[in-house]
């Protein structure tokens, strides 16, 4: 039995993956290739979604086919246009379908078997809405997001990952976010939470890391940092990458790539970096020694400008770039030319000027949109082409129109400033809609000319957060970690990845290497370099979750667990099989399944149920929000 389920969960991974033609192993290597690698994606996205949920459907009971309430102006402009072009589409997820689904997506956490018994039992028509309110905005809520915005932030450090979970608890307007972060200062020695965001560019810029004077700032190239952070604010703020226009102009080099930075200059680029050319890195020291992980870092005001000629006492000649030409730049904003006010702060400027042009609405808009629905209107979320976003003035051949739905696209973001950038208003808008619940079930043939319609669910695999506290969850066996003295029971409760290295069994083993394995293989980040936001099953995922002692150790029927109060409570063998389907896919077991599963059973019960709560664990449903 275990060997099948992993067989069949090998099997997604092989066929969520495409391998490179030998005609695209033998190209030769041209410098368009390295930027399509940059600003780019190697597969289709969308493609391996489609893969990954045509596999994975839900199985069991379908939807009844019925009419499709448009219930927002995303259902409105969604289904006009599937009716437009005459696509089909599928019905509504079921009851068990959708309340495993909007748990993970809000919470990052399966519903617990009382959780989908109640809901499915409900005949309250509001009730969908009814949950989606008592989950956005809830504490678990704040921990599950802060590691998506942990991740696209770098957040390194427990204070950072702190103050994400609090603007996304108490809902703090996005735009604000933006300018905590871009205007962070402190003095003397004292440090504020938003300065995390710079700790990736810092690890970037920094030359050496156990200098014997701490006092030589030569050590320190400040206009490298000041690029780092340059194109971390336009990656994540903006969705575009300009890492290359940091070296050299686009034309020439990002025709073929970007439309719109193909226009651009490396001196634009100088200019939006100006933006931070008062800012001062100061770094925190620990026993003389340069420690840039060190929470003490601390920023002023009193740089010189970005002066690419003398930048003294820090280091000038570009290390990560191509030779600076001596210039000094003045700030001015990207996408417009927009220049600091007289007498106004540039920073403060850049967080004033930013949120009103609308690709930064945009940019926040595609990343929620991409994570609720799989499928971004723009993939990888830092690829925008500005270029290619106006159907009404579209770009001239071969290029296309870049978004899947641009109307819908521009329509939710200006909704999403409307709202004050409120990032709950958006998420309740997009998961009450009709469109975010329809099911991944699709009766016919499926086209991959229908993905930019939205017509089905498209399943992803679970991040490593999540795929390490469902294993947890659906066994009831929590693990033990350490955060700043005191315990706590799931990873998402944590603020930082390196904090899971703490992780202890209940019988007190050191598990967190293995638990770190788990995030590794699901494809955690150390937040070192920019988040990919990937949606892959792999071989090495599957081989995983098949030895690893932290699921292994987690099916065994041990006092405790869920298998072992299941077995101590007089329940039948169908009651238990109930129950550890619901724990485990919010469903109850087939026909099918249940037969199979109770010839294991009359073998040996324990071990029987053993070998069922390992294959739930193992089948791809398990690991697959749908």
């Amino acid at each position: 039995m275990r060997h099948i389920l992993l067989l069949s969960l090998a099997g997604v991974a092989l066929q969520a993956q495409t391998p490179a033609t030998p005609a695209q192993m033998q190209d030769p290597d041209r410098f368009e290739k390295v930027h399509e690698g940059v600003f780019g994606q190697k597969e289709d996205k969308a493609a391996a979604a489609v893969r990954l949920t045509e596999t994975v459907a839900m199985k069991g009971a379908k939807a009844p086919a019925q009419p499709i309430a448009r219930r927002n102006f995303i259902d409105n402009m969604i289904f006009s246009r599937i009716e437009r072009d005459k696509v089909p589409h599928s019905p509504l997820a079921t009851d068990e379908e959708f309340i495993r689904r909007v748990y993970l997506d809000a919470i990052g956490q399966l519903p617990a078997p009382a959780a989908v018994t109640s809901f499915v039992a409900d005949k309250d028509p509001a009730k969908r809405d009814k949950v989606i309110d008592s989950l956005i905005g809830s504490d678990a809520f704040a921990d599950h997001w802060s590691w998506y915005w942990g991740d696209l932030f770098r957040a390194n450090q427990d204070f950072f990952g702190f103050y994400n979970r609090q603007w996304l608890k108490s809902d703090r307007p996005y735009n604000e976010v933006f300018f905590d972060i871009v205007t962070t200062m402190a003095k003397e020695a004292h440090s504020i939470p938003a300065s995390g965001f710079y700790h990736g560019a810092n690890y970037d810029a920094a030359r050496a890391l156990s200098p014997t004077d701490p006092d030589n700032y030569h050590l320190i190239n400040r206009l490298d940092f000041l690029d780092e952070v340059t194109t971390d604010v336009t990656r994540v703020f903006l969705g575009m990458n300009t890492d290359c226009i940091s070296c050299h102009n686009g034309a020439g080099h990002l025709n073929s790539v970007n439309l719109y930075l193909s226009h651009k200059t490396r001196a634009d680029f100088a200019s939006q970096a100006a933006f931070f050319g008062k800012m001062r890195l100061i770094i925190g020291w620990s026993d003389r020694v340069l420690n840039i992980s060190d929470e003490n870092s601390i920023f002023d005001n009193s740089g010189p400008g970005y002066n690419t000629k003398d930048d003294g006492p820090f280091y000038t000649p570009a290390e990560n770039r191509f030779p600076r030409n001596g210039k000094t730049y003045e700030p001015a904003f990207l996408l417009t030319g927009e220049k600091p006010k007289p007498g106004e702060n540039p920073r403060w400027a850049l967080g004033r000027i930013a949120p009103e042009h609308i690709q930064f609405s945009r940019a926040a808009v595609n990343l929620v949109w991409g994570r609720l629905m799989t499928v971004g209107f723009v993939d990888p979320y830092d690829s925008f082409d500005l270029d290619r976003l106006d159907p009404k003035n579209p770009p001239p051949a071969p290029w296309t129109i870049q978004p899947t739905n641009p109307e819908l696209l521009d329509a939710l973001a200006q909704d999403f400033k409307s709202h004050n950038f409120s990032i709950q208003t958006l998420m309740k808008t997009i998961m009450k809609s009709s469109a975010y619940q329809l099911s991944t079930q699709f009766e016919g043939e499926w086209k991959d000319s229908y993905v930019p319609y939205y017509s089905r669910r498209f399943a992803r695999v679970m991040t490593g957060p999540e795929a390490a506290d469902a294993i947890a969850a659906a066994t009831n066996r929590p693990y033990q970690f350490t955060l700043r003295g005191t315990t706590v029971s799931k990873v998402q409760e944590l603020a930082i990845p390196e904090s899971v290295s703490s992780a202890r069994a209940a019988d007190g083993r050191n598990e967190g290497v293995m638990v770190s394995a788990i995030l590794q293989a699901f494809f955690q980040s150390k937040r070192q370099t920019p988040a990919t936001l990937g949606n892959t099953a792999s071989s090495i995922q599957a081989m995983l979750m098949m030895v690893s002692p932290a699921v292994t150790n987690r099916v065994s029927a041990v006092p405790g667990s869920r298998l072992a109060t299941l077995l101590e409570s007089g329940k039948t063998d169908a009651q238990i099989l109930d129950e550890l389907w619901l724990a485990s896919l919010a469903r109850r077991p087939t026909e099918g399944e249940a037969n199979a599963a109770k010839h294991l059973v009359a073998r040996d019960r324990k071990t029987g149920f053993e070998d069922v709560q390992w294959a739930l664990l193992n089948s791809p449903e398990f690991l697959v929000n749908h």
